[in-house]
């Protein structure tokens, strides 16, 4: 059922950023569109319905572009979160097994803690989204993400391996 785990096991919920404006020289400052922002509450409701009941995700870890900021801001009016942390290491060009040795840390680190981290969010950007559901799963299917879509992965922290579960796609 979806939603269940043993006491090892976290959900990571990789998600892409929302629909954003047209390329341009700034990068960084991209912002969401109207669609974006929608698509974003679709997926934030999907999340709640199938694996969030309480509304609740226990670590939240962020890009620092705008768009990825927009996408979480928008999420948050749905699902809060317990800690949240703007990491300069997940935007596009992120190195994806970086990312999940950082996020295996945080996440043993906070075993025996008050809190331990059972929900995990990432919201971030393609290329590294694909990458890092790849390095999580120790799989090499490079998924492609469309805007606002998650990826939701089962990882077992004693076998630092997870398993693609599903890939909402809006």
């Amino acid at each position: 059922m979806s939603g269940q785990s043993s006491s090892d096991d976290i959900y990571f919920f990789i998600m892409r950023h929302g629909e954003a404006e047209a390329p341009r020289l700034d990068d960084k400052g991209r912002q969401l569109t109207t669609v974006g922002k929608a698509q974003t509450a679709d997926a934030s409701n999907w999340l709640i319905k199938h694996y969030c009941e309480d509304h609740k995700i226990d670590y939240a870890l962020i890009s620092p572009y705008q768009r990825t900021r927009q996408t979480f801001d928008v999420l948050s009016t749905f699902v809060t979160s317990n800690k949240t942390e703007i990491s300069e290491d997940i935007t596009p060009n992120g190195n994806a097994e970086d990312v999940h040795h950082y996020l295996y840390a945080k996440a043993h680190r906070a075993i025996n803690s008050a809190s331990p981290m059972k929900k995990v969010l990432v919201v971030s950007h393609m290329p590294l989204v694909s990458y890092l559901v790849d390095a999580l799963c120790g799989s090499f299917t490079t998924c492609l993400f469309a805007t606002a879509s998650i990826a939701v992965v089962k990882y077992n922290l004693t076998e630092q391996k997870g398993v693609l579960e599903t890939h909402y796609q809006g």
